[in-house]
């Protein structure tokens, strides 16, 4: 025991010294085998002058380092030895461009060009669509392409085949936008409705319209809805022409076409029906936050053809390089994997607005002619705890799906290839779901209370907006919550009310088997507006004063009381609770002979019974009785016992 005891003193002596740690490290060194970490040092710069600030990283990894004032910067990143692997630079207002290098590299230099400062007005959109085209029926271009050898070419047939769409390269991306209320924005048959005074059998002047109101005024519609349209006339774009040029007029032909159908769609400007499409968000080099809308004073564009570079990739048949705008600093024109692969017609420009709530409030944030703010969603936002904890709207709105999420999806494979090893949860969706099941099914949560005292329930309902980062609900002011609050008796008869709080006229008025809940026991959440006669429930354009806000804030909690009669010898009595998300104010929806379709955010059952009082929180209704007939028996056998010593 005592040698033991001496040599294990010996040992932690021995181990406090300096030699042990270093004998330590080599046999950590031995057992982890060779490092496999890329150790680089260099320098970003335009080709004379220091860029500071630049973001560096390996492509597609999370990580990256900021250069310093003279543009040097140091990364360490683990990568396998025997790859070759893309270095990356990017920073605002500059073209990303990157360098190869491998585990033995230790310095390298990047060079980064300025991104055009001036923007293009005569640039045409390009369409998000698939586009085949037939080059035979344009014998002049066809017998050129015949003097050069199809080998020559430095791209596949995508070149002559296929017209440079968004679809030809970000098929996943295109996918997700087509679903969406973005490419919807002029299509929608309730915008247009809303914007002529139609209704949905397409008859004229049927409930509100903004041009029957203003018909000579076409309005800032277009500014948010076809801002690729807008853009020539802000402020003064028909929403309708762009609808039936787009739409009616000459249909676009997605998939196979000539270039004469080609010619047509260009003509009639079938891209500015197609909304908020691909190319024009990624044209937006910067928002100036603000109450005008899109286009009409908050969007900065850069729009830039790459004349004299398009020229010449097209003799080397290529497709004409196309500059966009983006959240990402490692989008480059050359394949990070491959030596041959030619060249990305993509020129892409870092800008950090695309992850911000900045860039929403382009079209999320607006006051109309009489100064109302009719679209107050970034407004909200900011002032919620959300922008404290770093959620911005594309949080929500664009999460990633978990599988997918690739950037570069479709036939580039064929002619460039892409990194493929980016994290996917770093790739945001592009449907940009807002009040669809999937997100209203976790924006709220309800909490019921009820107490039956003297022959008369008392039900108290809170209502929380949990995980909305703005009002609930917001947007248009049509959009509305409703909240009804019906108790039934065991027998299955609805108790009578006593109350005062009642589901406003906006809930519709008439029988509830049509969706009609107006004067029904519970709350209606909406941001009503007047007009100048003091008319309610008016429309944005209409509005001249908020008569009413009831919306519930992010985080906040409304609260509201009910009370009903209770029937002698009542027994149980259910409260069914139920939070419905609506689209629009019911009585317009049946004015303009919409489908209305009620949206279930939130429901509840509580069961109260005449000796009890409980809330929404036990687990079953049979552990609420036993334990309110538990606490009933405990009050009941004090009061005898107490009798019985008074007796005494």
């Amino acid at each position: 025991m005592v040698y033991s005891f001496t040599m294990k003193m010996k040992m932690i002596l021995f181990c406090r010294l300096p030699i042990c740690s270093l004998v330590a490290g080599l046999l950590i060194g031995l057992l982890a085998g060779p490092a496999e970490a890329l150790q680089l040092n260099g320098v970003v710069t335009d080709g004379r002058n220091p860029i500071p600030g630049a973001r560096v990283r390996v492509q597609g990894r999370a990580r990256y380092v900021l250069t310093d004032r003279n543009g040097r910067f140091e990364l360490s990143e683990p990568i396998d030895p025997a790859a070759t692997v893309v270095v990356t630079a990017g920073k605002e207002g500059w073209i990303n461009n990157g360098v190869r290098v491998t585990g033995a590299t230790s310095f390298t230099t990047i060079i980064l060009e300025k991104a055009p400062d001036t923007d293009d007005p005569s640039y045409p959109f390009i369409s998000p669509h698939s586009s085949l085209v037939d080059l035979r029926v344009d014998e002049t271009r066809l017998a050129s392409m015949r003097v050069r050898s199809h080998t020559t070419f430095k791209e596949s047939c995508n070149l002559c085949h296929f017209e440079p769409t968004c679809h030809l390269c970000h098929r996943e991306l295109y996918e997700q936008w087509t679903v969406s209320q973005h490419a919807r924005a002029v299509k929608n048959s309730w915008t247009q409705d809303l914007y002529t005074g139609t209704d949905a059998r397409g008859r004229a002047n049927v409930g509100p319209g903004f041009r029957v109101d203003s018909p000579r005024n076409a309005g800032e519609c277009a500014d948010c809805h076809a801002p690729s349209a807008a853009v020539r006339a802000p402020g003064q774009t028909d929403l309708a022409v762009v609808y039936r040029r787009g739409v009616i007029a000459y249909p676009p032909v997605i998939g196979y076409k000539s270039y004469e159908q080609v010619r047509l769609e260009q003509k009639a400007g079938t891209v500015d029906a197609d909304g908020v499409h691909c190319d024009f968000c990624h044209k937006i080099k910067d928002v100036i936050v603000n109450e005008r809308p899109g286009v009409n004073g908050s969007i900065k564009l850069g729009r830039n053809r790459f004349q004299e570079t398009t020229q010449e990739r097209a003799r080397e048949g290529r497709l004409p390089a196309m500059l966009v705008y983006g959240p990402f600093d490692d989008v480059i024109s050359f394949s990070p994997v491959s030596q041959a692969a030619i060249t990305s017609p993509m020129v892409a420009s870092y800008a950090p607005i695309y992850a911000s709530s900045a860039f929403c409030s382009a079209c999320h944030q607006h006051t109309n002619e009489h100064g109302i703010p009719v679209q107050a969603t970034y407004q909200e936002w900011k002032e919620s705890p959300y922008p404290a904890a770093n959620v911005q709207c594309q949080d929500c709105h664009m999460k990633p799906r978990p599988g997918t999420g690739n950037i570069v999806t479709g036939d580039a494979d064929k002619f460039w290839t892409p990194v493929h090893d980016r994290d996917p949860s770093t790739v945001k969706r592009h449907d940009f779901p807002g009040a669809t099941p999937e997100l209203l099914k976790d924006a709220a949560t309800l909490s019921v209370e009820g107490v039956i005292s003297s022959g008369v329930l008392t039900a108290t309902v809170s209502v929380k907006n949990v995980n909305v980062g703005h009002n609930l609900p917001s947007g248009i002011a049509i959009r509305n919550l409703l909240l009804l609050v019906t108790p039934v008796s065991a027998d299955g008869d609805t108790l009578r009310y006593l109350g005062t709080e009642r589901v406003p006229d906006y809930g519709g008025l008439g029988p509830s088997s049509r969706g009609n809940y107006a004067g029904y026991p519970g709350r209606g959440f909406a941001l009503v507006f007047t007009d100048r006669f003091g008319r309610r429930n008016v429309m944005d354009w209409q509005a001249t004063k908020i008569a009413a806000d009831t919306r519930i804030r992010p985080k906040a909690t409304d609260t509201s009381v009910y009370r009903f009669a209770v029937p002698p010898n009542a027994g149980t009595i259910t409260i069914q609770t139920q939070l419905l998300y609506r689209r629009a104010y019911k009585p317009l929806a049946d004015i303009k002979g919409w489908k209305l379709n009620d949206l279930l955010v939130a429901s509840d059952r509580t069961v109260v019974t005449p000796r009890m009082r409980v809330g929404a929180a036990p687990p079953s209704g049979k552990s609420r009785f036993w334990i309110a007939d538990f606490g009933f028996w405990i009050v009941h056998t004090l009061f005898r016992n107490l009798q019985s010593i008074f007796r005494v």
